[in-house]
Parts: C-alpha cells; sequence; structure tokens
C-alpha cells in the first residue's frame, strides 16, 4: 500500500476507511444470513454496495468486538456501539473514496496489481512468490483470483485518492513547529494536596440507630440473590458410554481424520505499552498520544529495559505486569495490532502501531512454532468423545421419550406417577453461586434454569455431556435479609461512605480558605493536610509527579495565575485532591533539536492531511445520492 495510506492510519478516522477497504477484498464471497438478495443494501452515487458485503464487514466488525469481549458480546453494548452504523458509514466512506479516485482520473494498471499481491506476505514462501499458494489460500476463502484482483484494485484506488488529495497539503510553518514544541514542553508547577478517606475511618462513631437507619435506606444493595429449587432428569452419555469399547484403528481414524484440531498454529509472545485514544478523543489529542508513543520507543530502542516502561507509561489493563499479553495466536488480537506481530522478528520492537484502542509499542519476546498434539496426549479425550457419539442415539431416544412422556401427561408430577421406575432427582434452593454439583454445569443448562419461571418445564436440553430436562419446583425471589446476617458489610459500607463525607467536608475547608487568600500551607496546617509540591508535563505519561495523578495533568493546565484554583475538589478514585497554580515555564526554543524538528513537521503534516482528508470526505458525502435500505 502506498506510504501516504500507512501514514492516514494513524487517524481512528482514516483507520476505519482501511478497516473496510481490507474487509471488502479479505473477506469477500464469506457472507452470512442476509445473502441472495438481489436488492442492494446501499446505494452510493449509482453504486450499489450489496447485503452481502455490508454482512461481510459486520461480521467481521462483530467479530473483533468478541475477541476483546471474550467471546461474547451484551446486546446492550452492541446497541451503544452501534454497530450497524458504523459499518453503513464505512462502506459509504469507501464507496465515496473510490468514485473520487475515478473523478480525479486515477487509475491501477494490472502490472501495479500483480506486484502488490506478489509482494503480499500471505502468498509466499521462502520469501518469494507462490502461485500454488496464492491459488490455495483464494480457494479456501472462496475466491477467484479475477474476483481477487478486481477487489485489490478497488483498494489500490482508494489509497491514491487519499495520496492525491493529502498532496494538497505539504508545507508546515516553523511557527507552527515552535508553538507544538512549546505546548508539548511547557510545564507547570504546582501545590497539592490529597485526602484519602481511608484516613478518616477512625473519625466515624458506629451507633446502632445510625447503622439501622443507614441499612433501611439502602436495603437494595443487600437483597439476596434469586434462588431456584428444581427437579429434573438427568441422561449423561457416560452412563451408555461405560459399557463401549472403541478399537485403536477406530481411534487412529479418528485422529487422522480430524487432525487439525490437534494442530496448535504459531504463537506469538509479546509485551506492549498503550497510549490510549478512541475515536471520541480529538485529532489534537490523538497526535500528542502518538508523540508519547513515539518518545517512549525511542527510549526501548535506546536500550531501557521495556518491562520497566510499560510499567511507566502504559495506559493498558497490563501496566502492572509491564504490559505482558502472553501467548496468543493469529487472530486474537486486533486486526492492526495482529498484522504487525505476526511480521516481527524474535526480539523486536515495533513501529508505533494504531489501533482503536490507542498507540502501541511492541516488543516480541518469543515466537512459539506451530505444533501437532501427538495422539499419545489426546487419546483420553478422542475416546470419550468416540464413545459419547456412539452412545448419542441411545441416550437421546431415552431423553426424548421422558420429555415426550411428560408432556403426554400433561405435567412432570403425573409422569412420575405413571412412571415409578423414573429417576426423577431434586435441588434444594440454590442461587448462580452454589450451583449444585449433581446438575449439568453446561451453560445451556445454567442459563435455561435461571430463565425458568415457576412451575415451567424446560425444553429438552443437550450438552456436551448428556440431555437434561428442568422443571421449576420452586422460586424465592430475592430479599432484604436481617441486618445481622449482613451487618459486618453494612457497617464497612456505612464507614466508608461517611469517611469520604467526611473527607470532602475536610477538602471544603481547605478550598474554602485557599479561596480567601489563605496560603496553602497555612490553609492546610490546621487541618492537619499534608501539602506537597509537584512540577508537570503536559504530555508526561510516566510515574505520578510526587503523587499528583495523571488523570488531573491537563486541568492542571487549565489553571493560570488568574484563575489558581479549581473550581471544586477532584476526585480520583477514592482519593480527593486539591492544587493550585504556582507557575508556568516554556522551553526555551533553542533547545530544539533538528530531529525533533523533523519528527514534529511530519506530526503537524500528518494531523493537517488527516483533517483534509476527512472535510473532502464530508462534502462528498453531503453532495451524494445515498440510499439506505430499510432493512438494515
Amino acid at each position: 500500500m502506498l506510504q501516504i495510506f500507512r501514514d492516514k492510519a494513524q487517524s481512528t478516522f482514516i483507520q476505519a476507511i482501511v478497516l473496510v477497504i481490507a474487509l471488502v477484498f479479505i473477506f469477500w464471497g464469506v457472507g452470512t444470513n442476509m445473502m441472495g438478495s438481489r436488492e442492494a443494501a446501499i446505494v452510493v452515487n449509482d453504486e450499489d454496495i450489496s447485503f452481502q458485503e455490508y454482512q461481510q464487514v459486520y461480521d467481521q466488525l462483530l467479530s473483533n468486538y468478541r475477541q476483546q469481549f471474550g467471546g461474547s458480546v451484551p446486546e446492550e453494548l452492541l446497541q451503544t456501539l452501534g454497530l450497524s452504523q458504523q459499518v453503513k458509514n464505512q462502506l459509504i466512506q469507501g464507496a465515496l473514496l473510490r468514485q473520487g479516485a475515478s473523478t480525479m482520473g486515477l487509475l491501477v494498471p494490472a502490472p501495479e496489481i500483480q506486484r502488490r499481491i506478489q509482494n503480499m506476505v500471505q502468498f509466499q514462501d521462502n520469501s518469494s512468490f507462490n502461485i500454488d499458494k496464492y491459488k490455495s489460500i483464494l480457494a479456501s476463502n472462496r475466491l477467484t483470483p479475477h474476483k481477487f484482483e478486481a477487489n485489490m484494485r478497488y483498494d489500490m484506488l482508494s489509497s491514491k485518492a487519499v495520496a492525491s488529495i493529502a498532496d494538497f497539503s505539504t508545507i508546515v510553518a516553523d511557527t507552527e513547529i515552535l508553538d507544538r514544541f512549546q505546548q508539548d514542553k511547557e510545564s507547570v508547577s504546582l501545590l497539592f494536596a490529597k485526602l484519602s478517606p481511608l484516613d478518616f475511618h477512625n473519625k466515624v462513631a458506629i451507633e446502632e440507630e445510625k447503622i439501622v437507619t443507614w441499612f433501611n435506606l439502602n436495603t437494595e444493595t443487600y437483597k439476596t440473590e434469586p434462588r431456584i429449587k428444581l427437579k429434573f432428569l438427568s441422561f449423561p452419555y457416560k452412563n451408555e458410554a461405560g459399557n463401549l469399547t472403541i478399537s485403536d484403528e477406530q481411534i487412529e481414524t479418528s485422529y487422522q481424520q480430524n487432525l487439525n484440531r490437534y494442530q496448535e498454529p504459531e504463537k506469538r509472545h509479546a509485551r506492549h505499552i498503550l497510549l490510549k485514544a478512541d475515536e471520541n478523543n480529538s485529532t489534537e489529542e490523538h497526535t500528542t498520544q502518538l508523540a508519547k508513543a513515539e518518545a517512549v520507543k525511542a527510549k526501548a530502542e535506546a536500550g531501557d529495559d521495556f518491562t520497566t516502561l510499560a510499567q511507566n507509561y502504559s495506559e493498558g489493563p497490563t501496566k502492572e505486569s509491564g504490559g505482558d499479553l502472553g501467548s496468543f495466536t493469529r487472530g486474537q488480537m486486533v486486526k492492526p495490532f495482529d498484522d504487525a506481530v505476526f511480521l516481527m522478528k524474535e526480539g523486536e520492537i515495533s513501529a508505533v502501531i494504531k489501533t482503536r484502542f490507542g498507540y502501541h509499542v511492541i516488543l516480541l519476546e518469543e515466537i512459539l512454532p506451530a505444533t501437532t498434539l501427538p495422539l499419545v496426549d489426546v487419546r483420553e479425550e478422542l475416546t470419550k468423545e468416540l464413545k459419547n457419539e456412539l452412545a448419542r442415539p441411545s441416550v437421546f431416544q431415552k431423553a426424548n421419550d421422558a420429555y415426550e412422556g411428560i408432556i403426554a401427561a400433561g405435567s412432570l408430577h403425573e409422569y412420575a406417577q405413571l412412571t415409578p421406575d423414573a429417576t426423577i432427582l431434586e435441588t434444594d434452593f440454590f442461587s448462580r453461586a452454589d450451583f449444585p454439583e449433581e446438575l449439568d454445569k453446561a451453560p445451556i443448562v445454567r442459563d435455561t434454569t435461571f430463565s425458568l419461571k415457576n412451575g415451567e418445564l424446560s425444553s429438552l436440553l443437550e450438552s456436551p455431556d448428556g440431555y437434561s430436562i428442568l422443571y421449576a419446583e420452586a422460586i424465592q425471589e430475592p430479599t432484604v435479609p436481617e441486618l445481622d446476617s449482613v451487618r459486618k458489610k453494612v457497617t464497612s459500607d456505612y464507614t466508608a461512605e461517611l469517611a469520604m463525607n467526611l473527607a470532602l467536608e475536610k477538602s471544603e475547608e481547605l478550598l474554602a480558605a485557599l479561596k480567601s487568600g489563605t496560603t496553602f500551607s497555612d490553609a492546610a496546617q490546621p487541618l492537619d493536610i499534608e501539602v506537597k509540591e509537584a512540577t508537570l508535563l503536559r504530555n508526561d505519561t510516566g510515574p505520578e509527579a510526587n503523587g499528583f495523578p495523571s488523570a488531573l495533568v491537563q486541568n492542571a493546565f487549565a489553571l493560570s495565575s488568574e484563575t489558581p484554583l479549581p473550581e471544586k475538589t477532584e476526585t480520583v478514585g477514592k482519593d480527593l485532591f486539591l492544587y493550585q497554580f504556582v507557575e508556568r515555564k516554556l522551553p526555551d526554543s533553542e533547545s530544539l533539536t533538528t530531529d525533533e524538528k523533523e519528527k514534529y513537521r511530519t506530526e503537524i503534516l500528518r494531523t493537517k492531511q488527516d483533517r483534509l482528508l476527512i472535510a473532502w470526505l464530508r462534502h462528498q458525502e453531503k453532495n451524494a445520492e445515498i440510499f439506505s435500505n430499510k432493512d438494515l
């Protein structure tokens, strides 16, 4: 892909466009439940976008979200994400780019496409293009070379459109560079105080009357979980499978036929440092985070310990573990991250990688080659599966007969009267937290259990271990427990709330004194509050400066000698902070090095080009004739 398009991938907006282009040519022909309609899903200036294309992009985006959320995405979150609108926007923007390229007279000749494909690592063996591998990969994705190359032309045409638009913005003035440099390097000195509610716990008086009153006002917090009592029939495969014999030949045959199940793909063990920035952040915020990531990358390449850098600079959940992501296979990470890691060499530090989460610097610690588990390691599991499969028809017949018998009898009670040899088991009341051992632990059984209404019979439930039929004998709705049964937690929660209130009162006293003109030290001394000093850099992502939280750095830079105090006490976690502006310092322009100057020039130019492209797309969309099918 053209260099300018790689540069553009630093923008969240452009990242979305890149994704849609990639999805269109990589996943073409793999649609699902919307395939087959002749009516267009979206029409952009007479260019049809099929339901198939829409579904392909939708499915892939959904798959990416599922990977991030451990396999499932709650329906409420999907609605919040506006997945359908994301897909429509991306498809429309992709079409506008292609149409813009045609209007500009841009072309992608066949030799250019050929060179691009030959350079794709997916189609290479030993760094050389392999025609057989090319055809095999396309065939596995139900693509013909003609179709793939046509889609590749779309991709490259869009890239040329982006590059041509970017060419209209090529100049960065030295004054712009100096302004950005001073903004990045300016510092602010503060006085501040932290008030922790934990320091006020011993000042909370525990009085029975007040505990009772507080508990009565917060009873919803302490309601018990719903509990259910079941009668159930269980038909496990193991009851039948234990009498079955599986030959060595059957095991060997099954192993060979399912060899792909026992192949563990290549894994990569990596660490990363994340500087957060998503679609809700401004272009300036993205530029700032990118600059931080580049600075951290430079430290890593200069030999600083990557684990320590991650602990000091990363804003991701793996910060405390030094950015350790463990080992993962291809496809488990978001695509830009995944693509980068699987092109790296052991010990290599990546360029800054942009994903929807922000900017990553990656260290590839180890490459774990693909392996195939030997038969001896999977023999026991495979034998059990073969026995279960042989037992399944017989077990299903018994379970189905029982279920039909219950329906015919009119109730489980009547069925028990008519079928005295039926084994109907019964539980005591239980909640999700103490699910009975005798019940099948499969998610379908667990979820069905707590969806039943009182007196309701489940359907015939199948799990990997057999069949179950459930009947809700009785349900205990959530109730408010007696105070004595939850007194310890109630007392702890009451103490925490009152301690927070005391801390707030003290912070308000301090703020009032500061606003009246009292010096920080004089205002804090009678309140027994420690005053600290901190000097902050606007873009510092390192350890907290003398305990001042990084989450408040931007707020601190909004202060000045005219407005030296925030309007109110700030809360970070459970701690309260008050701070006062002391002075602001700008860096000496003479300290701007040539290398830094060029780095700033590149970043500012990228920002300008991003804005230009966004403006162009918005103009095109405003003047385009766009139709979206009502079924989307």
